[in-house]
């Protein structure tokens, strides 16, 4: 069945594009890297040097290769404070952040958001610092290895920047990781 005025339903759009629009998108990513700050005071000397990064995403497709959505992220290291005789630390950035994300190929996107940036520190026992609320920004990139009209699997790359005045210090943490998109 063909529909007046527009490709069937199921069909790809011209390039090869998956017809998306209109459907809601949701997902989750995962990966490593690293985390640094403008000062260099993050030292991690004997202790794990990668941190983690986890991150999830819900919106729509507002276009056939454009899609907005609340993104949050969350990226944790192992970190050891300048000064000896101190237990090991844990450096956590969260974010929550309004994103776009454009497909330039079928199978090749970029992303980028803005929004609210979280910054805590808590030691090995469970204690942590006062939080520290900032600003957010991020730049993703990423290729879908499988790649579906309702499904993909993508490698990606993420940097994302927490700007924190009450500190005078940016945070930024970049990324490598796999994540998986339902539409």
């Amino acid at each position: 069945y063909n529909r007046p005025g527009g490709p069937p339903p199921n069909s790809q759009l011209p390039g090869g594009f998956h017809n998306r629009q209109g459907r809601l998108m949701f997902g989750f990513s995962a990966g490593v890297g690293g985390m640094h700050d403008d000062f260099g005071d993050i030292e991690c000397d004997g202790c794990q040097t990668l941190a983690g990064q986890i991150s999830g995403h819900i919106g729509g497709f507002i276009g056939p290769r454009f899609a907005l959505m609340l993104e949050v992220q969350a990226n944790i290291q192992q970190i050891t404070a300048s000064r000896s005789g101190e237990d090991d630390l844990f450096l956590t950035q969260g974010a929550a952040m309004i994103a776009g994300q454009w497909w330039l190929t079928p199978q090749l996107w970029v992303k980028g958001g803005v929004g609210f940036a979280n910054l805590q520190v808590e030691d090995q026992f469970g204690g942590s610092s006062v939080p520290e609320n900032g600003v957010a920004l991020l730049g993703a990139v990423g290729y879908e290895l499988f790649s579906s009209r309702y499904l993909s699997v993508d490698l990606q790359g993420r940097v994302i920047n927490g700007s924190y005045d009450s500190i005078d210090n940016n945070i930024t943490a970049g990324s490598v990781g796999i994540g998986v998109n339902w539409f």
